[in-house]
């Protein structure tokens, strides 16, 4: 029988509010180790979500898009959109300035091949677990080996 996201869940999230500082976050990543920290409100309310990836743009400078001129004018064929984010995420100094605010969750039920393969797809490294919005724990890449391990790294090592 397959596992769940409430199986393999971490039940204890380690959180941060919208005005949680980003030294604060450092803080919790390293001594928690761990790889996201969902933001949430005052109610268990997912609004967002940090990885440490998103830490790391305070060390690089975002990528300037490519773009050519054309009487004047520039147009870019890159990606602006992304551009702009990663300029945001320079200068922030809040979890709530600094989250992906479109996170992807999942349910309790969901199980850990669909947890694993959103992760594969979506290059994530932790998916939060709600129910009625509200943040139950969460799946990170470590959770679904440990689960593998157990279900098969006994067997081949006999």
């Amino acid at each position: 029988m397959s596992k769940t996201a409430a199986d393999i869940m971490e039940k204890n999230v380690i959180t941060a509010k919208e005005d949680t500082s980003i030294f604060d976050l450092v803080d919790s990543f390293v001594e928690n180790n761990i790889t996201a920290i969902p933001v949430v409100k005052d109610d268990g309310e997912i609004v967002g979500i940090v990885t440490d990836a998103d830490l790391l743009y305070k060390e690089i400078k975002p990528h300037v898009p490519q773009y050519v001129n054309l009487l004047g004018g520039n147009i870019y064929y890159g990606k602006l959109k992304e551009y702009a984010q990663g300029f945001k995420k320079l200068f922030a100094c809040t979890a709530g300035q600094l989250m992906t605010k479109k996170v992807i969750m999942a349910g309790p039920d969901a199980t850990m091949e669909d947890l694993a393969s959103v992760m594969v797809a979506e290059h994530l490294k932790a998916i939060p677990i709600v129910k009625d919005k509200k943040l139950l724990g969460i799946v990170e890449r470590k959770n679904i080996l440990k689960q593998l391990y157990q279900e098969y790294g006994e067997d081949d090592r006999n």
